[in-house]
């Protein structure tokens, strides 16, 4: 749904949890896949945006993400406004569990705003780096298909590569 309040265009996004989000046509074309939608779609209906793939937690990390990162780039590109902007990435990764990261990461690539992806994918590569090939399992839900006879042999073989390893954070 669009609509125009005083100067600023509104769009109405509803998410898979059938909650209903009015953001500024600014923010919503920060979104990829509601940018295409509406050059594809110009004379789009009054009716929300389904976004099927993103639930209400995620798109309230997401619109306020958008709109802080608009407000940044409304300033001159100077170093502190960059530093600024990375001290608020900072922030809002750490904010996040494990979970609630890969939730947001699916919906950032889902709605195609590939600076967020980028700076969520490094914090996950940031999480995981150095960690056992056990921490890494749980972190991404993959199961162990190895026999323990396969895995030690794999162990013994690559030995290098599980030295050093820092503690798991769980």
């Amino acid at each position: 749904m669009s609509t125009a309040t005083g100067k600023t265009k509104k769009i109405t996004l509803r998410t898979a949890d059938n909650q209903e989000f009015e953001v500024d046509e600014a923010i919503a074309m920060e979104f990829g896949t509601v940018k295409t939608f509406f050059d594809e779609n110009p004379d789009a209906s009054e009716e929300p945006i389904p976004l099927p793939n993103v639930s209400s937690k995620c798109l309230s990390t997401i619109i306020e993400y958008c709109k802080s990162h608009l407000a940044f780039r409304a300033h001159d590109s100077s170093s502190s406004v960059e530093d600024e902007a990375k001290a608020y990435d900072e922030d809002l990764v750490k904010a996040q569990d494990n979970e609630s990261l890969k939730e947001v990461i699916l919906a950032a690539n889902y709605l195609n705003i590939k600076g967020m992806l980028d700076m969520l994918n490094q914090a996950v590569a940031d999480r995981i780096k150095n960690k056992s090939v056990e921490y890494v399992r749980r972190f991404f839900g993959i199961e162990n298909d190895y026999s323990p006879e396969e895995e030690a042999e794999i162990r013994a073989q690559n030995e290098w590569a599980f030295q050093g390893v820092d503690p798991d954070d769980d």
